[in-house]
């Protein structure tokens, strides 16, 4: 069965708020935001539709998998969960995570997960068309260093809660003995009083705990799976989209105001997405419906580049006033 026409699709940038981000399982913030199952040029994602673990949309030459469509709702539900106890204990600067949180549930998580994940298919094939994949080794550098962080992340647990106990020497000796690349590099730039002194005040709890969910789920997929074939996915294309991005913003147009190469890169997001030849496949959602998926994504890069926009403007009034000044 073909591609269906009827829902092509254009899309833009979507985004899960850094508040969320930052409160979900190391490990599992990983995989969810970053596992990204698209396939070389010569698959039919239309006949990967049919297979156990399905492609459920293309973009360009990159089929965009079941497997990717379901973490990216397994983390905005997760999300959304950390945006309703946030709204329930009254924190204060919550006027982004009820932004995000309303246009949520008005799309719905669903419409949302697969347009980040066609979004970032077309960005990855665009990256790819203008020569910047990473190298195989490149990708074995980057990732053999992510496992050496997430394999020694107890080690900052365990820094806090001597920090905790004032335990100097039991701190001092961790920091030394740990393999962590980040607490290397803090223990070759910073006194371990200090940096004991610093990490006193930190709840070691909800670490502890987001720590335990991401082993779980790694385990739950597979260590050596997670770390030889979806990390390595992942990180080739979003280095990939990284030097993308850094390509189109050196291009962009520079001014006294910093932040016109940002608008220069939402401008060139939408071109690709709507440059892209996307389609969802026969296994797609029903219910995801692409007249909401492009209501969406419009309205979601119209959100990013307003406050931008608005900013140059006051910033193009202050110059023309001062001026006008004598």
């Amino acid at each position: 069965m073909p591609l269906h026409p009827a829902r092509d699709v254009r899309l833009s940038a979507a985004g899960l708020p850094r508040a969320i981000r930052g409160c979900l399982p190391p490990l599992l913030l990983a995989a969810v935001i970053a596992v990204v199952w698209v396939l070389p040029y010569d698959w039919d994602c239309d006949s990967l539709a049919r297979l156990s673990d399905p492609a459920v949309a293309r973009a360009g030459d990159q089929c965009v998998r079941q497997s990717d469509y379901s973490e990216r709702l397994r983390i905005i539900e997760a999300g959304m969960e950390h945006a309703v106890g946030q709204f329930l204990s009254d924190a204060p600067g919550q006027e982004y995570l009820r932004t995000w949180f309303d246009r949520v549930r008005f799309y719905g998580p669903e419409t949302i997960a697969l347009s980040e994940a066609i979004r970032d298919a077309a960005l990855y094939q665009r990256a790819i068309d203008r020569g910047y994949a990473p190298s195989d080794e490149e990708v074995a550098l980057v990732r053999d260093s992510d496992r050496l962080r997430s394999e020694h992340s107890g080690d900052y647990i365990m820094l806090v809660k001597l920090a905790q106990d004032e335990d100097l020497a039991g701190f001092t000796r961790v920091l030394s003995e740990s393999r962590h690349p980040d607490l290397r590099n803090l223990r070759d730039n910073a006194d371990p009083a200090t940096l004991m002194a610093s990490l006193a005040g930190i709840d070691w709890r909800p670490l502890e705990e987001s720590l335990k969910e991401g082993e779980e789920y790694l385990q739950s997929i597979g260590v050596e799976r997670y770390w030889q074939n979806i990390v390595p996915a992942k990180l080739r294309r979003d280095m990939a989209i990284d030097r993308l991005e850094e390509a189109v913003l050196s291009d962009s147009e520079e001014g006294p105001f910093a932040d016109v190469v940002r608008l220069g890169w939402l401008d060139y997001q939408q071109q690709v997405l709507t440059d892209a030849d996307i389609a969802l496949t026969e296994a797609a959602p029903a219910y995801i419906y692409v007249h909401k998926i492009r209501e969406y994504l419009s309205d979601l890069l119209e959100a990013e580049r307003k406050p931008l926009e608005d900013e140059y403007r006051r910033f193009q009034q202050r110059s023309n006033q001062r001026q006008r000044q004598p």
